[in-house]
């Protein structure tokens, strides 16, 4: 009996299920073939398509494989950026429900496995497993909304350099030699940094000079390298 409760306390332990049933496992899990075995298919996509539309209904479920999109809402306020191994429309799982937002390529190319909603409503329904990979995916869109809506809230400048902070960390690349040293991802201009950060394009320029002037980063027309401790170091002081 001890041990049947010490096995359930492990098994709804918080942190037990977020580190088993990762967003990175789900995939996996949804075409094992030992119950309710689904087949993915795999898209290319090129930059500017549309993967969703706002309001349209969602049939499948995408898992990006590789490269960059941006998700909008009304069609110029961008909410969030997503990348490989993000999985988009497992939200809600009622069939037929509309997409919250419009979903737009933005890198050259994109790869996503797409499934039918249906087929993972059906494993996710029905095993103890597919409620977990589903639980912990909501908990980290929720926190995700949480962290965007806690960096409109701060000053302009903060707000800026967190956002570089967190979306080069996530998707930019460390520059060789120098893993301190951060390319901001090319794909995401400073103008969609505005609308990410809901503030104005030369509000932005502004800011992006003075954290060069204080040799934080290095701006160019297309390129952004930041200083990943310099960085995180003028934050602690904020």
């Amino acid at each position: 009996m001890k041990q049947k409760l010490e096995m359930m306390s492990l098994l709804y332990n918080q942190r037990y299920i977020e580190k088993q049933f990762s967003e990175e496992k789900f995939q996996f899990f949804l075409e094992e073939d030992t119950i309710f075995p689904v087949e993915g298919r795999r898209k290319k996509y090129r930059k500017g398509d549309m993967l969703l539309v706002e309001d349209d209904e969602v049939d499948d479920i995408l898992f990006i494989e590789s490269g960059y999109l941006m998700a909008m809402k009304d069609e110029e306020n961008i909410i969030d950026f997503l990348g490989p191994q993000d999985i988009i429309g497992l939200s809600n799982l009622l069939l037929g429900s509309p997409s919250d937002y419009v979903y737009q390529v933005i890198s050259n190319e994109l790869t996503a496995l797409t499934y039918a909603k249906a087929d993972v409503i059906d494993k996710v329904m029905n095993t103890q497993e597919g409620y977990f990979y589903h639980y912990v995916h909501m908990q980290n869109q929720v926190a995700r909304m949480m962290e965007k809506e806690e960096l409109l809230r701060l000053p302009s400048e903060e707000r800026i350099s967190r956002a570089i902070l967190k979306l080069g960390e996530k998707f930019g690349q460390s520059t060789q030699g120098d893993p301190d040293t951060i390319c901001f991802p090319t794909q995401i201009s400073k103008g969609m940094l505005a609308q990410y950060t809901n503030l104005n394009p030369n509000t932005v320029t502004n800011i992006l000079q003075k954290l060069q002037a204080e040799e934080i980063l290095i701006s160019t027309k297309r390129m952004i390298y930041f200083d990943t401790y310099k960085l995180q170091e003028k934050l602690d002081v904020q």
